[in-house]
């Protein structure tokens, strides 16, 4: 080694090519083969501007909108969590397919500034996928070839801790500047955030930091899909897995399963209670009653069939236990009324109860939903018998199973 080439404070640097940075550091191309000497650290990306500057450039950008209104801004970054099985795909999807197309979320929550879609996927696969796509489509009234241009999906989500970190999130950009989007949806983030410590809450903010900086630049909304923790700890956000989700995120949508089961026709029945908070949106807690069955369930292929709704305050007004807050609206109606007027009333006494209470609901309505609440447990109807009115009862200890005669 020579002393030919001193470093600014007067450390011997190794013989070979060298090159001075801007900032008068000097690096060596060749790699050391002597004593220590320092490094060129690289450029900060620290952006830092005067308050006016910054003022100048939120008043420049416009009115600020919202991708679900009243519960998601649109340049916001959040996460969607629930429990197990508690369909946070079928909710992710079901935006993505809103946000794609200007319609509501949940068929409920207007989507005002719509545009283009990019979903990441780590989970359920091309076939799955494309199923229930079409399924959500068709219960918007949007034929799905309309989300060709709109809609674009990856089934790999990036890996946003692994040593290629840098690439994945390159490419996003550059997708991002060829197909500009309004939305970012990363599903699950388990797997993005593999090889980070899940606990550790300055290893998860360097992951969603990063993704959340790339969709910052691009101008779009990010969600990123994530868990429940298994321990039943909390309620809410602090049910969230993990260290960083809940920390991170401008907006949180937290779900939980209220009932799960089916109806007779062989319809997946969900009821999910809905909890968004955010520091600028109100907290907002509401239920969704979910329903899909497939045409034809020995068919993979067959088309599901969705539908969603937003339950509304007379429904919670009703007090039902979750099995029967899962049930449709005309099905509640007639179990509250038989509850009303107690055991042993027939079709003709709750049609005549319904209407006085502002629902009148035909004979054959009627019939039908007692047979749906028998199937399902929540009432008990008489033995039936030809000539012979049925008498039906609440399914309570002393009349669940009974066979009643006469009234």
């Amino acid at each position: 080694m020579s002393g030919d080439h001193l470093g600014r404070d007067g450390i011997p640097l190794p013989d070979g090519p060298l090159e001075e940075t801007s900032g008068g550091e000097v690096v060596n191309l060749r790699p050391a083969t002597g004593r220590a000497r320092r490094q060129a650290l690289p450029a900060a990306e620290l952006a830092i501007s005067p308050y006016a500057e910054v003022a100048a450039r939120v008043a420049a950008a416009g009115e600020p909108r919202w991708l679900i209104q009243g519960l998601w801004p649109a340049d916001a970054y959040g996460v969607l969590a629930a429990q197990e099985k508690a369909g946070k795909t079928w909710a992710a999807l079901d935006l993505a397919v809103s946000v794609a197309t200007g319609l509501p979320w949940l068929d409920h929550f207007p989507c005002p500034t719509p545009g283009p879609v990019l979903v990441f996927l780590g989970e359920g696969g091309e076939r799955a996928t494309v199923r229930r796509i079409e399924a959500i489509a068709t219960a918007k009234g949007v034929d799905p070839d309309q989300l060709a241009d709109q809609l674009r999906l990856c089934f790999r989500v990036p890996r946003l801790a692994a040593p290629g970190a840098g690439s994945e999130l390159t490419a996003i950009r550059a997708e991002l500047e060829v197909h500009p989007a309004a939305l970012v949806v990363l599903d699950p983030l388990y797997l993005a955030a593999a090889g980070a410590s899940g606990s550790n809450l300055y290893d998860m903010g360097a992951v969603l930091q990063a993704i959340q900086g790339v969709c910052q630049q691009a101008g779009c909304a990010l969600l990123v899909v994530t868990h429940w923790n298994k321990t039943g700890d909390g309620r809410g956000a602090d049910r969230i897995s993990g260290a960083g989700p809940a920390a991170w995120a401008r907006v949180i949508c937290s779900i939980a399963v209220h009932y799960r089961g089916s109806d007779p026709n062989g319809a997946s029945i969900v009821l999910l209670g809905v909890e968004l908070i955010g520091g600028e949106i109100a907290d907002t807690r509401f239920r969704i009653r979910r329903r899909i069955r497939s045409g034809d369930p020995a068919d993979l292929g067959a088309p599901l069939a969705y539908a969603v709704e937003v339950l509304a305050d007379e429904d919670e007004d009703l007090g039902l236990e979750p099995a029967a807050a899962a049930l449709s609206k005309s099905r509640q109606w007639v179990l509250t009324a038989l509850r009303a007027g107690g055991d042993l009333q027939t079709v003709k006494q709750l049609g005549d109860r319904l209407a006085q209470g502002g629902h009148p609901l035909k004979p054959r309505t009627i019939q039908t939903a007692l047979g749906e609440l028998e199937a399902a447990g929540l009432i008990a109807g008489s033995e039936e018998g030809i000539g012979r009115a049925r008498y039906w009862s609440p399914a309570t200890p002393d009349t669940a199973g009974r066979e009643e005669g006469t009234a």
